[in-house]
């Protein structure tokens, strides 16, 4: 038994099934993906060859933002072969790391808090310390902190299923006018 399938039909179906994508799944999807890391935790690498001040690269990154209830904790991690220091310049905190050894501090407070190594004096960063979020501008994410994206590629699937379709009854339009002659 062959059913004939008309393309207005078909058109609407797969409208109807591309539209559910853009505004069901995909978003979902975006949003998970953008979601904050569980630990709560930012990363400070002392670099490798720090000890050099040609080296131009000391603490990766140099300059972090972090926010209140959300990754406040900073870890810096010593990859180089020296000692290196992590001294805050307000005094705030201060600490030796020998190579492989890491530091944590928790910050309590926003602000903008300058640190630097001691031992190497070029070696300067900075951690920016930003409120947490009121609970009127976490109502448009979700539960994991993540801020839902544009849905590419559902708006993709929707913007191919309308050339194909055109193209499609573009062609049978074609054959039936040759067909015709």
């Amino acid at each position: 038994m062959h059913v004939k399938v008309s393309v207005p039909l078909l058109a609407i179906v797969v409208t109807i099934v591309s539209i559910g994508a853009f505004t069901l799944v995909i978003p979902a999807v975006s949003a998970q993906s953008t979601s904050t890391t569980s630990t709560g935790v930012a990363n400070v690498s002392i670099v490798s060859g720090a000890k050099n001040e040609d080296n131009g690269l000391f603490f990766s990154p140099a300059n972090i933002t972090v926010v209140l209830g959300v990754n406040n904790t900073v870890v810096w991690t010593n990859h180089d072969s020296t000692n290196h220091t992590v001294v805050a310049l307000d005094n705030s905190y201060s600490a030796t790391l020998t190579p492989g050894q890491t530091y944590t501090h928790t910050y309590t407070t926003p602000g903008v808090y300058k640190y630097h190594c001691t031992i190497h004096l070029w070696m300067t960063g900075s951690v920016t310390v930003l409120a947490a979020p009121s609970s009127s501008s976490t109502s448009t994410s979700s539960s994991t902190g993540a801020v839902p994206e544009f849905p590419f590629v559902a708006f993709g699937v929707v913007f191919l299923t309308a050339i194909i379709l055109v193209s499609y009854a573009a062609a049978r339009k074609t054959s039936r006018h040759s067909l015709a002659k």
